[in-house]
């Protein structure tokens, strides 16, 4: 086995923990961990992506608890409130998305978060409560207890064969398996651990409606089905892990099953099937090379992380112009070697047809198909969208007094200037017309083929041919 070094946010070795507490995070499956160093995520200064009113809950996974704000910022923390710690589960009325981080809100002045906007580790994870009375056999040789939920000491045992009551059920929505609470004690269980059935419920009734919380939020079913969940669809991931997947040839993290094709950080793939696994979720996987195989959203195991995202890529037909010379990308990553060895420059015009958002990081793709990298926190790359409309070839004449170079963006900077000169008098087509910066700027050519931008100042419509309809000549 190769040695670990992972770290949990209490800065204890993952792999070092006892075996007991080694099981606590696996059944978190990753809520310790969720992205390694990567993509950038948004600061507290970005747009809100997204804001929900409702009713949520959501369990403190953090072992040091997590510090209140005054604000959905992260330096507004309020010294006045204690700390909420670890194991506690809070009733949320507002939620606001920005970037990789959901701010919460419980009651009216106090604000938290889920994914820390600062290192990216998850202090909190939406769950479902419900209330009620069931009975459960232990079904292992030793239960494991705990004086909260997600804690990792034991505080005490169950045999093979015990029976108890539980009256709270504590289940994070993105893992498999529940916290227990044992009535009339302070003690918690985790009915499934490390791909286990711990548990055997003994009354197969549902509870009694009249029992169960006001505070329920979720009508739950009490025992999840064991067959997996599968989805059938389209829908689109980026590979965010620095080393890249290696496919398998069924939906299993089992090594032996690896093929030999890979996906490489910043790939945006298209997934097919999704199916629900013990810590993790499999990914039918399709490429538009012909590349098949199964991924999987979360490494399993302690010191889990994120390895493909869900992300929402949008076609569209903007125009930019770049801010700073920048070096165009085969795929959505800082890689070198996903550099095309291509570069854009300071004032070049970009047509962009797709674009996505990974936390802070823009992915824009050009029209000849690369792509270019903007995160946040790296200042603004581009400029725009901006104004820029087709001319649909009409006609003009050079009208400055002396000639003309053409240039090869709407830019006076030195590298746009070309060798191609208009003279005065030159009859030309318009192509295409920017309105950047308080200027206008005019792509012409001629019937030879020259072509190139110019300001619109030095040209002269023919506007006796430019008011027929308008149509290629």
């Amino acid at each position: 086995m190769l040695p670990c070094s992972r770290r949990g946010s209490d800065g204890h070795d993952a792999c070092l923990l006892p075996e007991s507490q080694r099981d606590v995070y696996q059944a978190l499956s990753g809520l310790d961990h969720l992205y390694r160093p990567g993509l950038s995520g948004k600061d507290e200064s970005c747009p809100i992506d997204e804001q929900e009113l409702g009713q949520w809950h959501y369990l403190v996974t953090d072992p040091k608890g997590i510090q209140p704000r005054q604000e959905p910022m992260y330096s507004s923390k309020d010294p006045a409130k204690p700390k909420r710690p670890m194991g506690a589960v809070l009733e949320i009325s507002l939620r606001r998305r920005s970037g990789w981080t959901r701010w919460l809100q419980v009651g009216e002045e106090e604000w938290l978060f889920d994914i820390s906007p600062k290192d990216r580790k998850v202090r909190m994870v939406e769950v479902e409560l419900q209330k009620g009375s069931w009975d459960f056999e232990v079904s292992v040789a030793e239960l494991k207890l705990y004086p909260i939920p997600g804690a990792k000491n034991s505080s005490g045992t169950m045999k093979l064969g015990e029976t108890f009551t539980a009256d709270e059920k504590v289940r994070p929505r993105r893992s498999r398996g529940a916290f227990l609470h044992v009535a009339g004690t302070e003690h918690w269980v985790c009915d499934f651990l490390a791909g286990q059935q711990q548990l055997r419920r003994l009354d197969a009734k549902e509870p009694d409606e009249e029992g169960l919380s006001p505070l329920v939020i979720h009508t739950v079913v009490d025992e999840r089905p064991e067959e997996e969940e599968v989805e059938v669809g389209e829908w689109k991931y980026i590979v965010l892990d620095p080393k890249g997947v290696t496919l398998r040839s069924h939906p299993t993290y089992d090594k032996a099953a690896k093929l030999k094709d890979r996906l490489e950080e910043g790939e945006i793939v298209e997934i097919l099937e999704r199916r629900a696994g013990a810590e993790t979720v499999f990914l039918r996987v399709e490429t538009t090379e012909g590349t098949r195989g199964w991924a999987f959203t979360t490494q399993p195991g302690p010191g889990s992380f994120l390895r493909l995202l869900e992300v929402e890529v949008k076609s569209c037909n903007l125009y930019f112009q770049v801010l700073k010379r920048s070096h165009l990308r085969r795929r959505c990553s800082f890689a070198e070697a996903a550099k095309v060895g291509r570069t854009v420059e300071k004032g070049q015009l970009l047509h962009v047809i797709r674009r996505l958002e990974v936390g802070g990081t823009t992915c824009l793709q050009i029209d000849s198909g690369e792509w270019l990298v903007c995160p946040k926190d790296q200042g603004a790359f581009v400029d725009g969208p901006l104004e820029v409309r087709k001319m649909h070839n009409e006609e003009a004449e050079v009208r400055a007094a002396d000639a003309v170079a053409l240039r090869k963006g709407p830019t006076e900077l030195p590298w746009a200037l070309t060798k191609k000169v208009l003279l005065p008098g030159s009859k030309v087509l318009a192509i295409r017309r920017a309105h950047l910066h308080g200027e206008m700027w005019m792509e012409v050519m001629q019937l030879g083929g020259l072509s190139g931008w110019m300001l619109a100042s030095d040209l002269q419509l023919d506007f006796s041919i430019s008011s027929l309809p308008r149509r290629n000549r």
